[in-house]
């Protein structure tokens, strides 16, 4: 016969004073829907700014750094420079701070003057980055956990949102590049592009001190340069190319060897066109933009030709290569027109003429050429 099957036993009632407090149900924490941070806050002119302090990860949760995209990883690739970001990361990720704050508005941030603290919402487009965007985006790609200063505006429309940005980032002015080149030496782990710059810089510096030097007195460290003189940031954007590790034509001889060759190379100038290089009217076009950056991009050619020449790099080895050209007419370079391009093509005409004379120098080896 069949067995009979058991009745369905039936829990007893469990009595909440024996009751397992493992089989309770525990519920998740619920996400804030505001964030408040201890703030101090800062008065100029009509705003009112919040001063706080935040996690660089926390930050970048609650503000978007292109206004106009709502896709937050797409929308800071087409405003941000990658290249810039991964060298902020990268320098963060050596131990090395960004001391500087980081500007954002909040569209419905509240600021509780009694107790010092904002409020802003928890959501992901709380606040909008107005500058520093690339070292908030360098510390999240660096993994590190950095805290951030910020400073906030409160519930500025779009359109005041968007004229803070704009005086920011364009109108603004920035550290002047001449004060950066001269700066360069006081900072540390630098590119082999920043340490030609500050080799430039030492250059230029020895050059317009020099009493026997033709740039005694006519490089401008800092500020516009007067007639007749060049900018260190004009004399840097042409010099540092010759003296950059590893291809640049004089990376590898000395700054004294450096300094000597510029040096002869405009006294001899001087010497075979002394019309040219001092007029009786007007700046000579060789302290000038255009002539400046002409002789120095010609310079690796003439190196090059002098050397093969006469092994040397001499004033008079120069007077001899200068003499082969000593017809050519500076007056074109008048109606090249200005800028890079100009130059080059000033440079090029040079240059061409001296090949024509001379044929094509071959690039010098050793370094302890003759000066």
């Amino acid at each position: 016969m069949p067995k009979k099957s058991s009745p369905a036993k039936i829990p007893a009632k469990e009595n909440p004073a024996t009751a397992n407090p493992a089989k309770e149900i525990v519920e998740p924490p619920r996400t804030p829907k505001t964030l408040s941070f201890d703030c101090i806050s800062v008065t100029q002119g009509k705003y009112t700014l919040a001063v706080f302090s935040i996690s660089a990860a926390e930050l970048w949760k609650i503000v978007t750094i292109n206004k106009r995209d709502h896709d937050k990883d797409k929308g800071y690739q087409r405003v941000l420079s990658e290249g810039r970001v991964g060298a902020i990361s990268r320098y963060v990720q050596k131990g090395n701070c960004l001391p500087t704050s980081v500007l954002v508005t909040f569209d419905e941030g509240k600021f509780n003057k009694e107790k010092d603290k904002i409020t802003v919402p928890n959501s992901a487009e709380a606040g909008w980055v107005i500058d520093g965007q690339h070292r908030l985006a360098g510390i999240r790609a660096s993994g590190v956990d950095m805290q951030v200063s910020v400073v906030a505006f409160l519930g500025l429309g779009e359109k005041e949102q968007i004229t803070q940005f704009v005086k920011i980032n364009r109108e603004a002015r920035s550290v002047p590049a001449s004060l950066y080149i001269d700066l360069l030496k006081h900072l540390p782990d630098k590119t082999d592009a920043e340490l030609a710059k500050e080799r430039s810089a030492d250059i230029a510096t020895q050059l317009r001190k020099d009493e026997d030097s033709p740039f005694f007195g006519k490089i401008a460290m800092l500020g516009s340069p007067k007639p007749g003189e060049v900018s260190l940031v004009n004399f840097a954007r042409r010099v540092a190319p010759l003296i950059a590790r590893p291809k640049g034509k004089l990376a590898l001889y000395s700054l004294p060897f450096q300094v000597g060759l510029l040096k002869n190379y405009y006294k001899a100038l001087s010497h075979v066109f002394p019309d040219v290089y001092n007029p009786k009217e007007g700046v000579s076009v060789l302290f000038q933009t255009l002539g400046f950056g002409a002789m120095i991009l010609a310079l690796p050619t003439i190196f090059d030709v002098c050397l093969k020449e006469y092994q040397g790099f001499r004033v008079e080895d120069l007077v001899n290569t200068f003499k082969r050209i000593d017809d050519f007419d500076f007056e074109n370079w008048k109606g090249i027109g200005t800028g890079s391009e100009a130059e080059k093509l000033a440079g090029d005409d040079l240059v061409e003429k001296l090949l024509e004379r001379t044929g094509d120098g071959n690039a010098a080896g050793g370094f302890d050429l003759p000066l």
